[in-house]
């Protein structure tokens, strides 16, 4: 299992459009069973983008770091994917907050609701499999 992703990825994520990315923050995620998030000493940090709060999320340390870049006293941060799945999420789902996976500083990326991705996940865990129509 490798924790980061190749050259080519990296350069192909320029030009990734939003299923694109969700597609392969899923795949990731799901290959190294752990989620990347900015943690600002306390928890995971958020933005509110006109009324609603978003939590930037990434399959890889690399992203986040790059993305850390952007957030003032913030420092990447991980999560295994089943914690992630079964509380993280659930939290997430109550507070009605926005997921925004594969944003780095130069690119927003693609919002995607805590509910959604608590679906495709624990479809995926349950099938062993990715499926994106969870």
């Amino acid at each position: 299992m490798r924790y980061s992703p190749y050259a080519e990825e990296t350069a192909a994520l320029a030009v990734m459009s939003e299923p694109q990315l969700l597609e392969y923050f899923l795949t990731r995620v799901f290959e190294t069973e752990e989620v990347w998030g900015l943690d600002d000493g306390c928890e995971w940090v958020m933005q509110q983008r006109d009324e609603q709060w978003v939590m930037p999320l990434w399959p890889y340390r690399q992203f986040a770091e790059a993305a850390a870049s952007g957030w003032s006293g913030c420092a990447p941060s991980a999560e295994s994917l089943e914690d992630f799945v079964y509380q993280t999420l659930g939290a997430l789902i109550d507070e009605d907050t926005l997921l925004e996976v594969m944003s780095d500083p130069g690119r927003r990326g693609c919002l995607v609701s805590p509910q959604r991705l608590h679906d495709i996940f624990t479809g995926m865990m349950n099938a062993g499999e990715y499926t994106l129509d969870s």
